[in-house]
């Protein structure tokens, strides 16, 4: 069965009716499920569970040193086991097992966007919310509804999530965070969203301003966050590319902006700027599906030391 097929299981199953009593039964299929993982995906459906991390991790998403195994990224492991996982959300949701649901979703959530099954995960989302309000819904399934809405050109309602979780510092609903680092992820990644907003209305000045911004929070984590940091720079480059020279004046010359902190010289032309920020963006990126792509020789220092000594305004 392919997958959309079983995702429309798993949304009519969240559409049903709720029984007042869930049968053994059904139980008995949640709990089989559940115990057929493999060691890692319990591990990182319980970590889920747990609100470990607002965002579903890379091996080598905030190591400095790689070894072999963690350049692996999680979509393959998740597409391994795609019918696998579809099957535990199913039964979990039949089994009113909400939270186990909820987890499933955050682990497929990436893998689904990529392959345009985002709209359906999220109705299911949105339903098992609203039959249970005080289940938590992670933060990164906020941010790909407000990605979604970005993509359909609904761009009012994304600015409106992406402004609720940047001015309720990374506030999410029931929501735990385990350290306030993880708020400053998530409001890096929530200005990031907002400057691919801003950037899809032709607004480079301040989209630029925004993807900064984000690249400051990024970098001021405990350990840089290395795929964050890739997506921004790859971000900033194409607005440099796309704004003026005026516009990029103001950018370059604004006193919260330290551009040869992270540029270098580069920062002496727009596009010599743009093209020095797309060639970090593929060294932060390269363990990424997408380094195949563009992948390009570059000796480009991993963490500019003095990125982290920005003006705090900029935040």
């Amino acid at each position: 069965m392919e997958v959309g097929e079983l995702l429309e299981g798993c949304l009519r199953a969240a559409e049903a009716p709720q029984s007042t009593q869930v049968s053994e039964l059904v139980r008995l299929q949640y709990c089989c499920c559940r115990e057929s993982l493999c060691a890692e995906l319990a591990s990182l459906l319980q970590e889920a569970m747990e609100m470990k991390w607002p965002f579903v991790p890379e091996k080598w998403q905030y190591k400095q040193s790689i070894s072999p195994t963690d350049k692996t990224n999680l979509s393959d492991l998740i597409s391994k086991h795609m019918h696998q996982l579809l099957d535990l959300l199913k039964t979990s949701i039949m089994a009113q097992e909400t939270q186990t649901s909820l987890a499933v979703v955050f682990l497929m959530d990436r893998f689904l966007y990529w392959t345009d099954e985002s709209s359906r995960l999220l109705k299911i989302t949105k339903l098992l919310h609203k039959q249970h309000p005080d289940t938590p819904i992670a933060p990164q399934l906020v941010i790909r509804q407000a990605r979604v809405f970005l993509n359909a050109g609904k761009l009012q309602k994304a600015e409106s999530i992406l402004s609720s979780l940047i001015y309720k510092n990374g506030t999410t609903g029931c929501w735990v965070y385990h350290c306030d680092s993880d708020k400053v992820l998530v409001q890096a990644v929530s200005v990031q969203v907002r400057g691919m907003v801003l950037q899809k209305l032709g607004l480079w000045l301040q989209a630029a301003e925004l993807i900064w911004t984000s690249l400051v929070g990024f970098y001021s984590l405990p350990q840089p966050d290395k795929k964050g940091i890739g997506t921004s720079l790859g971000l900033l480059a194409n607005i440099l590319v796309s704004m003026n020279d005026e516009d990029f004046h103001a950018f370059r010359t604004n006193p919260d902006i330290d551009i040869p902190s992270l540029l270098g010289n580069a920062r002496s032309h727009r596009l010599l700027s743009a093209a020095q920020a797309a060639k970090m963006s593929v060294v932060y990126s390269q363990y990424t599906s997408l380094y195949v792509l563009t992948n390009v020789v570059c000796n480009t220092p991993m963490v500019p030391p003095s990125i982290i000594n920005i003006n705090s305004k900029s935040q």
